[in-house]
Formats: C-alpha cells, structure tokens, sequence
C-alpha cells in the first residue's frame, strides 16, 4: 500500500491513537517501576500514585523525612534514566 493509499486519520479516530499512546506510555512506566528496588518503588508508589506527603511517608516507612526525599530523589532519577535514557 501506497502512503497515499493509506486513509487519513479522522476526527474520531485520533482519540483512539491518544488512548493507545497513552496506554503504552503506562505501561513503560510501570515496567521501569518494577525495576526499582523495593524501597524505591514504594516511595513511587505510596507518594506519586497514592498521593501521601513526604512525612506520611516517613511514618509509613519508618526512615527520616530526609531519608525518604533521598530515596524518592534516586527513584525518580533512575527511572528518568529508564524512560529517557536508552537503558533497556
């Protein structure tokens, strides 16, 4: 098939192109997630999907806050570099 054979994308379907995007970028996410160590990933888990605060955290885990911003610090950092940084 000839590019200009190819349909053009409508209206209707480029939510659809979105969803898949999206989608996929999810589950990318979550595959670099589960790269993680444990500890990185809870602090993922419990302060960027669950929404707890940085000292909520810090009693769930019992670490020091200053400890549980290290972590999320090497967390987000290593999966930057997941996502980003050609790392397969």
């Amino acid at each position: 098939m000839d590019i200009e054979e190819a349909a053009p994308v409508t209206s209707q379907e480029a939510p659809l192109d979105t969803a898949v995007e999206q989608s996929l970028d999810i589950e990318r996410l979550r595959a670099a997630i589960r790269r993680l160590t444990d500890e990185q990933a809870e602090v993922v888990s419990l302060r960027f999907l669950e929404g707890y605060s940085i000292s909520e955290v810090a009693r769930m885990m019992d670490r020091s806050e200053g400890a549980i911003k290290a972590l999320q610090y090497r967390a987000v950092a290593t999966l930057r570099m997941f996502l980003y940084g050609g790392e397969s």
